[in-house]
């Protein structure tokens, strides 16, 4: 039985003239957006996170601006991604699609409430990301630590969940997750050794050794946080593009934040 038969909104309110409220797709948000933070592959980074938290607070002005700016994103953007598409696919791999089509919530509706389920995996980092602050806090911290930085912790972890998303719409075959990760995880290997910071990971204090307090990466951290943004809106995009009526919308919404992620990853390295 899906989340769409237990969620406890009647059965006129599914049936709504004109789409369905906000109220159910926020509903069905709510219960997806459990079963992300809830779901093993997230536990296990989320145990991954504290063990690395219960060995100390960093030693090193480096590894308190990195750990509380890229350590979170680290362990869990990945898994969310994996978790998100799991849960999206879950129907798919059940059985449970092959009559779904016959709800009346479409489609689209039970695609939009997966999207604003994942952040539920956002909030959880954002909140372990406070927590690790709180924790550097207690020794004192040795530099001061830009917002934007961190608030680019969970915006991060928001992509991972939205992309495994997109892939298990777009993608709805078995394996296909791995297999995109595999292709992002190589594409980002072969990217690195061309141009640091075209990597998907680079660090935004620059490590110089010893217990200096280091130097920052070249780049402006708001203009870090849209062109994050963008890429989250494009796969967003991505993940409606199968189950609206229109494809077209989505498709010129894409192609206008695919535009921004290159002008705003551009200048974010200009400036």
């Amino acid at each position: 039985m899906t989340e769409l038969l237990v969620s406890g909104v009647s059965a006129a309110e599914h049936a709504a003239p004109g789409g369905h409220s906000a109220r159910v797709v926020g509903e069905l948000a709510r219960l997806q957006g459990k079963r992300m933070v809830r779901h093993p592959v997230v536990l296990v980074g989320l145990a991954w996170v504290v063990v690395a938290m219960g060995f100390g607070s960093p030693g090193t002005p480096y590894e308190e601006y990195s750990g509380v700016t890229g350590l979170v994103a680290f362990f869990i953007g990945p898994l969310a991604f994996f978790a998100a598409n799991l849960v999206a696919s879950s129907e798919r791999r059940s059985g449970a699609d092959d009559w779904t089509g016959a709800l009346s919530m479409p489609e689209r509706d039970r695609t939009l409430a997966l999207l604003v389920a994942a952040l539920a995996p956002a909030g959880l980092a954002a909140v372990l990301n406070l927590v690790l602050y709180a924790v550097i806090a207690v020794d004192g911290v040795a530099m001061p630590i830009a917002w934007t930085h961190v608030a680019s912790v969970p915006l991060t972890v928001l992509g991972g969940a939205v992309l495994g998303v997109a892939v298990a719409r777009l993608l709805p075959w078995p394996g296909m997750a791995l297999l995109v990760m595999v292709g992002l995880v190589s594409f980002n290997m072969w990217v690195a050794t061309v141009e640091d910071y075209l990597g998907f990971y680079v660090d935004f204090a620059r490590w110089e050794g010893g217990e200096e307090i280091p130097l920052m990466e070249p780049g402006n951290g708001s203009l870090h946080l849209v062109y994050l943004g963008a890429l989250v809106a494009l796969a967003a995009c991505g993940a409606l593009l199968r189950d609206v009526r229109r494809p077209i919308i989505p498709l010129v919404l894409g192609g206008g934040f695919g535009t921004l992620v290159l002008v705003a990853g551009t200048l974010q390295l200009s400036t």
